[in-house]
């Protein structure tokens, strides 16, 4: 069996396996979802520890909410925000495609991806974007880097090949399993510690070219009074400085 068929068999089961189980979930009624993302979310002792999950945290408490929190494959939270009732999602990409899809309840930071790959790969000297044709590039499924990558033409299974989270990425790369991860370049090093890699054996290339706005974000199916209560408490958290301090700047508008 060629080498890239055994990848995407092994990263299609991690990814079941992933979505299947839940962790780091905290008990109560109101379904709290996120992936790993560096430095917004993560798993840590068995904790969802991040800027963003303090925040989203303190404002439930705010509203007088209770919750459960559950860290999952990206894969694994859209689905369960598409098929269930009353899920918030955070972080999560605000774009064109998803507008209709999420009732937005406010923004918590912004993001832009470098693509990156092995310093020892001195064949690979993108200039732009359409560079990067013929070559493989990890992706993790529904995420907005895949979305974005399709729409510039880019082909899925062959040239895009998916992976469960960020750390499985850094790891293919790391192994010279695939040509590029798009990552941020404020999480690399995140990413490097949890998976015990050498950070320096990655070097960025180009922007992948889009700048996404981070938001916490509830499903169709979120009753109005519970969104009605976390945007009365979004201000109040904003008022009393409470926003500034978890994230360092002032909220971006709405």
């Amino acid at each position: 069996m060629p080498a890239r068929a055994v990848v995407r068999i092994l990263v299609a089961a991690a990814a079941l396996v992933a979505g299947l189980a839940p962790r780091g979930a905290v008990a109560g009624d109101l379904l709290v979802m996120t992936e790993e993302l560096q430095p917004h979310s993560s798993l840590r002792d068995g904790q969802v520890v991040g800027t963003s999950t303090e925040f989203v945290e303190a404002l439930l408490k705010e509203a007088g909410l209770d919750y459960r929190l559950d860290l999952r494959a990206w894969n694994a939270v859209m689905q369960t925000a598409a098929t269930q009732n009353a899920v918030l999602v955070y972080p999560i990409g605000r774009t064109a495609e998803r507008e209709a899809a999420f009732q937005w309840i406010g923004p918590l930071g912004t993001l832009e991806h470098r693509l990156y790959k092995l310093k020892r790969r001195t064949d690979l000297q993108p200039q732009v974007l359409a560079d990067l044709r013929g070559h493989t590039i990890a992706v993790v499924p529904r995420d907005a880097r895949q979305v974005y990558l399709l729409q510039q033409g880019f082909t899925p299974q062959t040239e895009l090949l998916d992976t469960t989270d960020n750390r499985q990425a850094m790891r293919l790369l790391s192994l010279g399993r695939v040509d590029y991860a798009p990552i941020a370049a404020g999480s690399l090093e995140a990413y490097c510690r949890a998976e015990q890699l050498d950070c320096s054996q990655f070097e960025p290339t180009i922007p992948l070219g889009m700048k996404l706005t981070l938001y916490l974000a509830a499903n169709p199916a979120t009753p109005r009074e519970t969104l009605d209560r976390l945007r009365s408490a979004w201000t109040r958290l904003v008022e009393n400085g409470s926003y500034q301090r978890i994230f360092k700047q002032a909220p971006q508008r709405d």
